[in-house]
């Protein structure tokens, strides 16, 4: 217990009755690198403990963004949704760095598939919203996820999770155990292992539940400390994912809208002539093979030493994964399209960091960092579906086999940094914080593009086996739409320094003002399936953001009501926007950076313990995020219909951007007898109106919704077990999170739904 929690608790104990406050209402976070009160920092943020994780039965950040207010994790085709406050990354280009950065142990994770990856002991998950470029990196500038992993402790302590949801016939079992094995040594081992079907039936696979999964992931810790001032903490984990079904995606508008006066074409009349379902209901016939894999490593050391006035730390990291999605983009049980996204990615960095006591008049944090990154990936096409365009002067290919385009791309990236950050406090009530980070951004790309023969429905792409038939192909993949064959190389320095500037105002533990300034910066990239050839659209340019953020922290009466508030305004410039382009066969991925977006709004966090028994909970924001210049945009499929491949989206929303979004909670706990005791939990996430298209798709938006959710537990009253049933989506709303055109099908897509209703029961044991 804290030293605040202890002077509350006297305090409590004068007043008539006692009115005692709970230790757990101390939100600690490691916002600043530092471990502190959340009410403390100066920044808006949403924190999740790893316990309030393992009851709400959440296994990865994909649901737990599902309830946080302007937030959001998805998985798509060439690279994952990442998106804070309307603001992320596209999806069209694996080589994007994502806008919001994802750190697991002060370590930053460099690819958007690493957001797949289960949780596994978790001790708390910090959704950090806004630039935050001096602490976490020049990529952070839209938000951070930071996940904190647990360590061994200082006594013989574990748990045990199992899980079972009735609805998707899924079951989770999770586990660990740590503590001192000698006076100087601690030691943590964890596991989870997942299996279980998905929410949509595939009648391609003979009415299968997909997404089916079958995961496994451990981790091992080593905390050494031979002295009292030095630590060494040794983390290694590892993943093995299979999942098949890939993306639950299934075919929508088939036929089109009346406004496509083509009609039904392409995929979609496929679909129609053999009578499959085109609604979106979460069935579908997709064709076998479709899947996910991956494959990960990963190596922490953390080395810390504790030299009186000075503390200095050196983190340590290697990580390795191999990633393979197979995707049928026609949407049907025939074999007209399908591609394959194999990945492998490294990773090393290496972060060395000084710093002083903070509550001294003056404190410093400083440090500097490396990074090397390695990934070599690319997409492999079969175009089943131009088989029979193979004739005239391609004759000569079409005996050889399924026609089919590869992009192979091999990224190399070095980043060096240094960064430094003054706090001033010249009373005890009074803060200014000053810092920067100077960051330098080496790329460089090798791409390989071509067409061959495409063996099989999944999987390489063979070039066509001499220069007389690689000429056939060249052509017939120009007339086709299909892009060019070539050879490409490019290299771009980036360099940017970032200052951030924050005043905080604390006359009392309870209440916090702040201001702060952040200018945030996100180096430029590649278009790893550029197919046009020209050698401006290989590249794309740095993004950068100023963002501006007041707020209030406050606690009332005796800290059963935590009310925040945060007034935020980030301006974006240069903004690395993606969109696909459908002129036909071809689709063109169109990567560039527009003149400038402007997110602000106001977010509020509260949380009220009304009485021993009962908390209720508001986390809500109020959102307007648009462009503020993105002229000559790639048109969506109406926009192309009716003649216009270019539009002007300046003024219109940001990607998944709705004017509000919140999360209601409410949670009762109680004795029922001298040993038990009940929970109750119940909660609805709350939106308006969001598009999750690119350029502003009429056909790929969301409307307002409301999903319930709610938890009934027993439990015994030293907290050591909980068995309980967890409800989801309770009033089974169809919620859409992704979409994307269908091949050759114009007005038709591909769309994405979250997961329908489901109960799931678990068992929770802590010793």
């Amino acid at each position: 217990m804290s030293a605040g929690t202890i002077a509350l608790a006297a305090q409590a104990q004068a007043q008539t009755p006692p009115q005692p406050v709970p230790a757990s209402d101390e939100i600690i976070v490691t916002a600043q690198r530092r471990v502190e009160r959340l009410q403390d920092v100066p920044i808006s943020a949403s924190v999740i403990s790893g316990a309030d994780l393992q009851k709400k039965n959440m296994t990865s950040l994909e649901q737990l963004t599902a309830e946080t207010p302007a937030v959001v994790v998805t998985k798509g085709g060439a690279a994952n949704r990442l998106s804070i406050r309307g603001v992320g990354s596209g999806d069209n280009n694996p080589l994007f760095e994502q806008s919001v950065a994802t750190f697991v142990d002060n370590v930053y994770q460099g690819r958007s598939r690493s957001n797949g990856a289960s949780f596994l002991d978790v001790a708390r998950v910090e959704i950090l919203k806004g630039p935050q470029s001096v602490y976490f990196g020049n990529n952070s500038i839209a938000g951070v996820l930071n996940i904190v992993t647990r360590d061994p402790g200082d006594r013989l302590e574990g748990y045990a999770r199992g899980s079972y949801n009735f609805d998707f016939n899924a079951a989770t079992v999770e586990g660990a155990v740590g503590g001192p094995i000698s006076d100087t040594l601690g030691i943590r081992v964890a596991g989870v292992a997942t299996r279980g079907n998905g929410y949509i039936r595939d009648e391609g696979l003979g009415g299968l539940r997909i997404p089916r999964v079958r995961s496994y992931a451990g981790r091992a810790t080593l905390r050494w400390q031979p002295i009292a001032e030095l630590t060494w903490t040794v983390k290694a984990s590892a993943e093995h994912s299979r999942q098949t079904g890939a993306i639950a995606d299934e075919i929508a508008y088939c036929p089109p809208d009346p406004l496509f006066t083509a009609g039904a074409t392409g995929s979609c009349l496929v679909a129609l002539n053999r009578g499959e379902d085109v609604k979106l209901n979460q069935v579908r016939s997709h064709s076998p093979g479709q899947g996910i894999d991956l494959d990960t490593q990963s190596y922490v050391s953390t080395l810390a030493y504790d030299a009186g006035p000075l503390e200095l730390s050196a983190i340590t990291a290697y990580s390795h994964t191999k990633y393979n999605q197979r995707l049928d983009t026609d949407g049907t049980s025939a074999t007209l399209t399908h591609f394959t996204t194999p990945e492998r990615f490294s990773q090393f960095s290496q972060e060395f960091r000084i710093a002083t006591p903070r509550d001294s008049w003056v404190a410093l944090d400083a440090g500097a960092y490396f990074n090397r990154e390695y990934i070599h990936g690319g997409v492999n096409y079969n175009f089943t579906s131009l088989n029979s365009r193979l004739t005239g002067p391609f004759a000569a290919l079409a005996p050889l086999g399924s026609f089919g385009q590869y992009d192979d791309y091999r990224q190399r990236s070095k980043t060096y940094a240094t960064y430094a950050h003054l706090t001033f406090r010249p009373t005890q009530e009074l803060t200014l914080s000053v810092g920067g980070r100077q960051s330098w951004v080496d790329k460089s790309i090798v791409l390989n593009q071509g067409f061959g023969i495409a063996a099989n429905s999944f999987g390489d792409i063979t070039p066509y086996p001499d220069a007389t038939l690689q000429a056939l192909g060249n052509r017939f993949g120009t007339a086709a739409g299909l892009g060019v064959a070539a050879v490409r190389t490019a290299r771009r320095l980036d360099a940017h320094f970032s200052p951030s500037a924050v005043l905080s105002y604390q006359p009392t533990p309870t209440l916090n003002l702040y201001a702060k300034y952040t200018n945030g910066f996100k180096a430029g990239g590649f278009n790893g399936l550029e197919h046009t050839g020209a050698a401006a659209a290989l590249s794309f340019g740095p993004e950068y953001v100023d963002g501006y953020e007041a707020g209030i922290k406050s606690q009332w009466f005796n800290r059963r009501l935590t009310l925040n508030v945060a007034v935020f305004r980030n301006d974006f410039s240069d903004l690395q926007v993606s969109a696909s382009q459908n002129f036909g066969v071809g689709v063109v991925n169109v990567i560039g950076n527009a003149g400038g977006a402007r997110a602000q709004g106001i977010e509020v966090e509260g949380r009220w313990r009304i009485t021993n028994e009962l908390t209720t909970g508001l986390s809500l924001t109020l959102l307007d995020s648009k462009y503020t210049d993105y002229r000559n945009a790639a048109g969506n499929a109406l926009d192309v219909q009716q003649g216009r491949p270019f539009v002007d989206l300046t003024g219109t929303r940001t990607r998944y951007a709705p004017k509000y979004s919140g999360n209601y909670t409410l949670d009762y706990l109680a004795p029922i007898t001298s040993a038990l005791k009940l929970h109750l939990n119940g909660n609805a996430f709350f939106t308006g109106k969001y598009n999750f298209s690119n350029n502003n798709d009429p056909f790929l938006a969301q409307d307002a919704y409301v999903r319930l959710g709610a938890i009934i537990g027993l439990a015994d009253a030293d907290d050591r077990w909980e068995v309980s049933l967890v409800g989801k989506n309770l009033t089974d709303k169809l919620v859409r999170i992704f979409g994307t055109n269908l091949a050759q099908s114009r007005g038709s897509y591909l769309i994405g739904t979250d997961e329908p209703r489901s109960i799931a029961i678990q068992a929770n044991l802590r010793f």
